[in-house]
Order: C-alpha cells, then structure tokens, then sequence
C-alpha cells in the first residue's frame, strides 16, 4: 500500500504483483527512489547503482564528478561521464535545443529548488550566453564549459540511473520508481493522473520493456505576484514556463524518456506533437483541463482514458 500511495503521490500508480514482490524505497538523487522485485539482493544491487550515479552525476553533492566538473570548467572526465554527457549534447541537438543540459544558471537565477522567483531581464540576458549549446566542447575524454556554463542533470539524471539499474538485476519482473519516472522489465498496467489532481487517474496503459517519464509544470509550481510559474525553463527565452498541464514520453530508455519529456514540454503541445511524430516517440500531452493528445506511436500500448 505505501508504495501504491507513493506512486499515485508522484502522478503514476502502479498496481501490486503478487505477494512475492519485495517493494523498498531510498532517498537519492533529491528524491524517493523505489524498487520492486522478487529477489531482495537484487535490489540492494540495484540501489547501491543509484547511490553510484548520484555520486557521478548529482547536482545535489558538490562531490560528485559533475559537480566537480561544473566548478573547474574544463576537467578530463570518466568514460562513463564522457559519453554521458555526449549523449545528452545528442539529445539537445535533436530537440533543437528544448532540452538542454546546460540549463544550470537559469535553474539558479530563477531559484526553481527553493522558493522561485523572477528575475530581472538584464540578468536574463546574461544567463543566456551562458546556457548556449555551443559553451560545451568535448576533445578526447576532456569537456570544456566555456563562457561560466554549467551543467544540470535534472533532465537526464534519473533516467540515466535507472536504465543502469535494471542492468544489475536479472528477475524477469522488475519495477523501477525514481522521483515519479518508472522503468519496467517484463509488463505492469500503470496509470497517468490528472495533472492538477494526482489522484484522480486519467490514462491506464500497459508498460513493457519500457520507460514512462511524466513532465508536470504544476508538480513544482510557484507564484510571483499573482503569476504562476512551473520549474520547468525554456532555454531559449530564460523564462519559466506557465504550468500547461503534462507530457509523458514512453521510450525502451528511460534516459531517453526522461530527456524528451521535458523537451515536448518545452515545445508546448502543439509543436511537440509534430517532434513526436516526426520522430516516431510515443508522447501523452494533457492540459489543466484533462484535455489529452496522443502520438500514432503510442497506439499498441493499450492506453484506455479513464472516467473523469
């Protein structure tokens, strides 16, 4: 029941399988990381991955080595962090830049981890420069911040550690729950709330062999002088963006999901279902109101809209 709760809490439940499913839950990352599976061993295997991709990528460590990296502006990195981080340069080239992994100075100028607030256009302008797809440089195992870029890993971060999780486990059902992202090895029927009322289910389907990531701007919402600002930024204007309800993305890759939610949110419904479809992603986008659009490519996973 905690774990059903704790699901429905983040937007997503997940329904119980069998009474051999052993559930556990750790802080990491920021946030709840859960996991359920038959075999306890393996989910001790698969937290202690977590606990070492936070202590490579975390935002929230100054020890970790994105951390490090972020302070010395140029540092010869870990394989691993190298074509991480390539791979999410790759991403934000295909997302015309909608999700941006240099996104760091605006998550500090518009203080979207404490209480928000607005910045001046001035200070805007200057966050600009420096969240500019071209102030990273990649040169043989040795990234280059130019221009006082930083990196954030709040749109790749989890994703990324749970597809390295489900690499340490080996049952044949297997639910993974980072801070509201799920990533399922074998088939589990999960649901998608309403974005203003996470407890009233919108979309059921069934997820296999897959990922499902949920970008929300109403989950982390603040106001400013009668104004309402989600904590997801537009990195080609600076500006945070109204909340607008929900995107889902369902992917193989839980990186890949995780990246591409916040990219559509970023485009907006209507020039994200374009993205989507062009690209073959299988995309869920529900406004405040429960209003819902769906991808062609999200058709054979058995999604059935709920009462409302």
């Amino acid at each position: 029941m905690k774990s059903v709760l704790l699901l429905l809490f983040l937007g997503i439940g997940v329904s119980a399988r069998g009474a051999a499913a052993v559930t556990r839950a750790r802080y990491l990352m920021g946030t709840i990381c859960e996991v359920q599976a038959t075999d306890a061993r393996e989910i001790d295997a698969a937290f202690d991955e977590a606990a070492r991709i936070e202590g490579l990528i975390s935002t929230w460590r100054d020890d970790s080595e994105l951390s490090r990296l972020n302070a010395r502006g140029e540092a010869r990195v870990s394989p691993e962090l190298y074509g991480l981080l390539r791979a999410a340069a790759g991403v934000a080239e295909d997302t015309q830049g909608a999700f941006n992994p240099l996104v760091r100075p605006l998550i500090d100028l518009w203080q979207t981890r404490g209480s928000g607030r607005v910045p001046t256009p001035s200070a805007r302008a200057e966050a600009l420069t420096r969240v500019a797809l071209t102030n990273i440089a990649f040169d043989d195992g040795t990234v280059r911040l130019l221009k006082n870029a930083q990196l954030e890993e709040g749109g790749f971060g989890k994703g990324y550690a749970l597809d390295k999780m489900l690499e340490e486990t080996t049952a044949p059902h297997v639910v993974l729950n980072f801070g509201g992202q799920l990533l399922v090895r074998g088939s589990e029927k999960v649901t998608i709330a309403h974005p203003l009322h996470r407890d009233k289910p919108l979309v059921a389907l069934t997820l296999t062999n897959a990922s499902l990531s949920t970008s929300s701007g109403s989950e982390r919402a603040f106001l400013v002088d009668g104004v309402r600002f989600s904590h997801i930024l537009d990195p080609s204007t600076g500006m945070a963006l109204p909340p607008r309800g929900s995107v889902s993305v369902i992917h193989k890759s839980a990186f890949i999901a995780d990246a591409l939610s916040t990219a559509l949110y970023v485009m907006g419904a209507d020039r994200g279902m374009v993205w989507a479809r062009a690209h073959g992603v299988a995309a869920i986008f529900i406004t405040e109101t429960g209003e819902m659009k769906t991808s062609r490519a999200i058709d054979g996973l058995a999604m059935v809209k709920e009462n409302q």
